[in-house]
C-alpha cells in the first residue's frame, strides 16, 4: 500500500474526505466497506501527496505521468522486472484513472501526450477520458488476477459507480472550499 504517513487518522483532512465520501455513497451506495475504505485511505488520502500520484518511475528513476509510459512498465514482457512490479503498476494505473477522472477532469483536456495518441489508437475516435476509464478497468481487473481478488474485481466490475461516487465526493469538497483540497488543485493543474 501507499504511505499515507501524512494524513493520520484523526486528521481533520481525512475527516472531511470521510464526510465527502459518505456524501457521495448517499446517491450511489455500494455493499463493499472493504472498497470505500480503499478508496478513503489509498484514493483520497493517498493521492494528496504529488509523491504518491505520480510514483510509477521508469529505469532512470523519471516520474511517469502518460498513460502509455505507465502501461509499458505495467508488464513483464516490457520494461516490468517482475510480476510484482506488474501488479503495483496496474494497481496504479487503476487507481490513477479513477482519482483523475473523478477529482480532476479538467486535467485530461490539455493532455496531448502519447497517451493521447494511444488512446486514439486503441480506441478509434474515443475521447481520452473513456480511454482513461477502459484502461482504469482493465488495470484493475489484471490486478485482481495477482491478488486482494475480491477488493480489485469489485473495482474493475463497478468502475463507473466509483467514478460517480468520487464525482460526488469532488463536487462536495468544491462546495466547502477547503483549501488543502484546493491547493491539492492547483498542483496537479500546475504539473
Amino acid at each position: 500500500m501507499l504511505n499515507n504517513d501524512c494524513i493520520k487518522r484523526n486528521h481533520p483532512l481525512r475527516d472531511l474526505f470521510k464526510r465527502a465520501l459518505d456524501f457521495g455513497l448517499e446517491m450511489n451506495p455500494t455493499d463493499s466497506s472493504v472498497t470505500v475504505e480503499y478508496i478513503e485511505d489509498q484514493i483520497l488520502c493517498g493521492f494528496i501527496n504529488v509523491d504518491n500520484l505520480y510514483r510509477i518511475k521508469d529505469a532512470s528513476g523519471s516520474r511517469l505521468e502518460d498513460m502509455a509510459e505507465m502501461l509499458s512498465e505495467s508488464s513483464v514482457l516490457l520494461n516490468a522486472d517482475s510480476f510484482d512490479r506488474e501488479f503495483q503498476v496496474h494497481k496504479h494505473i487503476g487507481d490513477f484513472t479513477l482519482f483523475m477522472l473523478s477529482m480532476f477532469p479538467w486535467a485530461l483536456t490539455r493532455k496531448r501526450g502519447r497517451e493521447f495518441v494511444l488512446g486514439s489508437l486503441v480506441i478509434p475516435g474515443a475521447s481520452l477520458s473513456e480511454h482513461y476509464m477502459l484502461q482504469g478497468q482493465r488495470s484493475y481487473k489484471i490486478a485482481s488476477e495477482f491478488e486482494q481478488a475480491e477488493l480489485f474485481g469489485e473495482l474493475s466490475s463497478n468502475y463507473l459507480l466509483y467514478k460517480n461516487i468520487l464525482e460526488l465526493v469532488r463536487i462536495y469538497l468544491d462546495s466547502v472550499k477547503n483549501t488543502a483540497f484546493l491547493e491539492a488543485g492547483r498542483i496537479i493543474r500546475d504539473s
